[in-house]
């Protein structure tokens, strides 16, 4: 068995579409009118076409579970907070460091699915060693392996 990726249902597909390649910058790979691949492993199918393939109502979604989310990593957070922020987007909190040093925000898409979006793990290792971090202060900061981080910084 292979996993393929995440499937949304929208109520709207084409406001997904715009929304998807708009902010987060995937392309639309498939398009069969009532569900779309994107890249990245992302489809969305509209919330009627999958009533019908299942024989479920519409009182059986639940938006905004608020218990999945969607990860993204963006080389540029900065110029990438400066886009969203410019957006018509509910954001979820405030944009944050993780105890690792990882810069992220959270954002709900139009059907109120949490979206995440992280800085490159290669640009914070980069950021955080400008910073002054060796690589063993990394390792224990990140728990990640000094070879890793080695090659990380090398990119």
């Amino acid at each position: 068995m292979k996993y393929r990726g995440t499937m949304l249902v929208v109520k709207d597909i084409e406001r997904t579409k715009e929304f998807y390649t708009a902010i987060l910058g995937v392309r639309v790979i498939s398009d069969l009118g009532e569900n779309v691949t994107f890249t990245g492993g992302i489809s969305a199918q509209t919330e009627s076409s999958w009533m019908q393939f299942t024989k479920c109502d519409a009182s059986f979604f639940n938006y905004q579970g608020n218990v999945v989310e969607l990860y993204f990593e963006e080389e540029d957070f900065d110029g990438f907070m400066k886009k969203l922020n410019a957006m018509n987007v509910s954001i979820i909190g405030e944009a944050s460091t993780m105890p690792w040093g990882q810069n992220v925000i959270r954002f709900y898409d139009p059907d109120k699915h949490i979206i995440e979006v992280g800085e490159d793990l290669a640009v914070m290792m980069k950021r955080l060693h400008a910073e002054g971090l060796t690589v063993d202060q990394l390792a224990e900061k990140t728990f990640m392996k000094k070879g890793r981080i080695e090659r990380m910084l090398k990119k």
